[in-house]
């Protein structure tokens, strides 16, 4: 067995060992009679602390991918271990956010890191901050109250740091405010300007916590509810049909602030306002013209969300043009082409069906033959053997 000399020499053993160690931590899976100290000595880390409290900060990362999110925060606990005091430990967490245990009284030095990964990083950063504890062993509660806390950027805004000891309480919600979405439709309907419907929205959700904020994840289905049901009551006051996707809701849920929230629905009025508009209709082709020629060209990747960036619209406002100006949804054409795309491919190649298959956007090979069988009435075989390929 290696002795923990030998081991230690290997940085990234080390830097490993001490992340799960400190993960299991503030996670209370260590045992009580665990000598905390002994353990953090024994990986070269600081073992004394005065009221040892946890910080949590989750800096923006630009990365989408969770693998290069995690190599990001690498950056940043390996640069953050450099410039903190040595009497401060860093590591990331299960959740890939960095957590800071250090002693209460020098707590100040939290906003010196917030400035320092800004400069450093360019990237605004969220710090969470627990209440300090008595012993090492209890750091646990210090780390869910800093999770906590970080959740309140949602009110707060990103770029600060919250001490869970100040989180007001949140106001109960109560029954749905229909009175105030009617009113925000009344308003949607008069306004003549994006600014009037942003003002408009402004007004809904600051009525609505008039008495304090309320639970996060009320304002995500309350914000849900309206905007179904907001787009409905207006698609029937035109004798139109909703073309709402389900993926708009979900995309809500992963928005972080209550100012993310506000622009979102205040973009999704005014776009669902221009769709309506009579004297749109030649512009609404144009878009849908512009659509249909991407998903040709990019019909291997090409998602309703990437064809909307394209055309700069939501993927919702996207899916009921596509609804109201053709009469089929846009997984339809993308089908259809996606179909026509493989014909082609399966009468003038030598291709194997799966790579045809991936080649039209498909990885699942099983899964292709039953759409091309539904659309053609062959199997992909079937139909290459008809062509005398």
């Amino acid at each position: 067995m290696l002795s923990d000399e030998l081991l230690f020499k290997d940085d990234v053993i080390l830097t490993w060992m001490r992340d799960r160690f400190l993960q299991d931590l503030v996670l209370g899976r260590k045992q009580k009679s665990l000598n905390v100290k002994e353990s953090l000595s024994r990986l070269n880390l600081n073992p004394y602390f005065t009221y040892p409290a946890l910080a949590l900060l989750e800096p923006i990362s630009p990365c989408a991918e969770e693998h290069e999110k995690l190599l990001h925060m690498e950056k940043i606990r390996d640069y953050l271990q450099q410039q903190t005091a040595s009497g401060s430990v860093v590591f990331i967490d299960d959740k890939n956010r960095i957590g800071l245990l250090f002693s209460w009284v020098s707590k100040v030095f939290l906003e010196d890191i917030q400035h320092l990964l800004s400069a450093q990083f360019s990237l605004p950063v969220n710090i969470g901050v627990g209440k300090p504890c008595s012993q090492l062993c209890d750091v646990n509660q210090s780390y869910k109250q800093a999770s906590r806390a970080l959740q309140n950027k949602f009110y707060n805004g990103t770029g600060k740091i919250i001490y869970y000891s100040e989180l007001p309480r949140y106001a109960a919600l109560g029954d749905y405010p229909a009175d105030k979405e009617a009113l925000l439709l009344d308003a949607l309907k008069a306004a003549d300007s994006p600014s009037e419907i942003e003002e408009a929205v402004d007004v809904f959700y600051n009525t609505l916590l008039e008495q304090g904020p309320i639970d996060i994840k009320a304002v995500y289905e309350l914000t849900a509810r309206l905007l179904i049901g907001t787009e409905k009551k207006l698609l029937a006051s035109s004798n139109l049909v909703t073309a709402y996707e389900k993926i708009e809701v979900m995309s809500i849920v992963k928005m972080q602030t209550l100012q993310e929230i506000k622009a979102y629905v205040g973009r999704f009025l005014l776009g669902l306002k221009d769709v309506m508009a009579p004297d749109q209709k030649e512009s609404h082709r144009s878009i849908i013209k512009k659509t249909i020629h991407h998903m040709k060209q990019d019909c291997q990747v090409v998602s309703l969300q990437s064809a909307a960036q394209k055309v700069y619209m939501t993927p919702t406002y996207l899916s009921l043009l596509f609804k109201l100006n053709t009469g089929k949804t846009f997984i339809d054409h993308l089908t259809e082409i996606r179909i026509d795309k493989a014909k082609e491919l399966l009468g003038s190649t030598h291709y194997k069906n799966y790579e045809v298959a991936e080649q039209v956007g498909y990885q699942d090979p099983r899964y292709f033959s039953q759409i091309f069988k539904k659309k053609v009435g062959l199997s992909p075989t079937q139909y290459r053997e008809s062509v005398g390929q």
